[in-house]
This record gives C-alpha cells, sequence and structure tokens, in this order.
C-alpha cells in the first residue's frame, strides 16, 4: 500500500494563515496504521504579515515511500476583526521525484480557515483545504480539536480526505496527538488477461481508500 502525501500535513495545515508571530520549530515521531514516520519543521512570521516555513515529512524506512520537503511563503492581513486574508507561494518535492509549484490564496473566519492552491504551469489541479477549529463549539474541552479537508485531484479522480485531531501541548513544548482520517491511497491489483490463446497476469496500480489511526508526540520550541 502507497499512502497518498498530501502537500498539506494535519499539523502543518492546522497553522495556516494563524497570526503567530515570531519563530518557531518543531519534531514529531507519528506512528500508526501505515507504520512509523518522524516529520520536522521551521516557521517564522514578522510583525508586519510576511511568514515563511519549511517542513521535512516521510522520513521512515519504508522503500515505497519517499522523504518529502515542503517550502512556502507569503503575506497575511488582518481585515478587520475576526477575518485574516493571506496568499503565497508553496513548493512540493519528493526525494527523487520533480518539485510542484503552487500558488494559494485563502482567508480566515473565525473558526474557519479556507484556502485554495493553484498548480504553476497547470501541473497540479486546483486543490481546496478547509479547517474547522471545533474548539471554538466546545470551548469547555482542554484539548485542541480541529476537522481538516482537502479535495483534490488524485490518480485521474477527484475526491477529498478528511482528517479529525486531537492536541495538547504543553508548556514545555512537549505536543502529544491522535488523528483519525480517510484518506485515499494507490494499491496494487492483479488482472489476468488472455489473447490468441495466451493468459498474462498483471499488476495495475488501482485507486483505493482507508480509514487510519494515527499517534504522535513531539516538541516545539
Amino acid at each position: 500500500m502507497i499512502a497518498v502525501g498530501s502537500a498539506q500535513s494535519v499539523e502543518q495545515g492546522s497553522g495556516m494563515l494563524q497570526s503567530n508571530i515570531g519563530m518557531g520549530s518543531g519534531g514529531f515521531i507519528n506512528a500508526g496504521t501505515d507504520g512509523l514516520e518522524m516529520d520536522g519543521f521551521f516557521e517564522i512570521q514578522t510583525r508586519n504579515g510576511l511568514f515563511g516555513e519549511v517542513w521535512v515529512s516521510q522520513l521512515d524506512m519504508d522503500a515505497e515511500t519517499n522523504t518529502a520537503l515542503n517550502a512556502s511563503a507569503g503575506i497575511m492581513r488582518e481585515i478587520s476583526p475576526g477575518l485574516i486574508m493571506g496568499g503565497g507561494y508553496s513548493n512540493y518535492t519528493e526525494i527523487n521525484n520533480d518539485m510542484l509549484h503552487e500558488i494559494f490564496v485563502g482567508a480566515n473566519l473565525n473558526f474557519f480557515t479556507g484556502v485554495v492552491f493553484l498548480g504553476v504551469g497547470g501541473e497540479l489541479s486546483p486543490n481546496f483545504l478547509g479547517i474547522a477549529d471545533l474548539n471554538t463549539l466546545f470551548p469547555s474541552i482542554p484539548v485542541d480539536l480541529s476537522l481538516m479537508g482537502i479535495y483534490s485531484e488524485n490518480f485521474n479522480e477527484s475526491g477529498y480526505d478528511l482528517f479529525f485531531r486531537a492536541s495538547r501541548t504543553s508548556a514545555t513544548g512537549l505536543s502529544l496527538g491522535y488523528t483519525f482520517s480517510r484518506e485515499r491511497y494507490e494499491d496494487e491489483e492483479s488482472r489476468t488477461f488472455t489473447k490468441q490463446g495466451h493468459t498474462k497476469t498483471f499488476t495495475v496500480p488501482v485507486p483505493a481508500e482507508g480509514y487510519f489511526n494515527t499517534i504522535y508526540i513531539g516538541f516545539t520550541f
């Protein structure tokens, strides 16, 4: 099974278009249905709204996955109380594969963030990212809760992935979390063909979907 690598991980996407002036970094170990991997990030945001971040993900021993690098830079502005708008440039690279380039534009309105990613040069179909901060609806719950959806085209089919995330970060920077997701991935299927009396069996890639559980532990600085 080969899992789909999204340009925005759950932890990464949850912080988009949030006002967090300063610098931050962190590392996470993720253990779940599809194996064990490590992620790391560095981000910076200035008082005038400029921001940038770099993520390294899928650091594991699985030969079927590639280490991925995602970098983005942009600017955001508070238009009115509760409304932030922004945009910028992002790229996504899997080691040994080509770099994919995107521009993005989005808005954060109270508890909801929406972002549209557009491929540069037509190399990618538009992707849509939506994030709901559930703590606004359930303020008494002592953990951070969010729901993230991604609508995109993979394997020549349009579809969506959903992520429900619960996490808690202590004052020391220790972060614990759990993610339940419904994701699309590329699987393999054996097919047999008969032509002119000869039978051959081929393994072909096919789209599939599944449910995944992931727990993670990490530190943020």
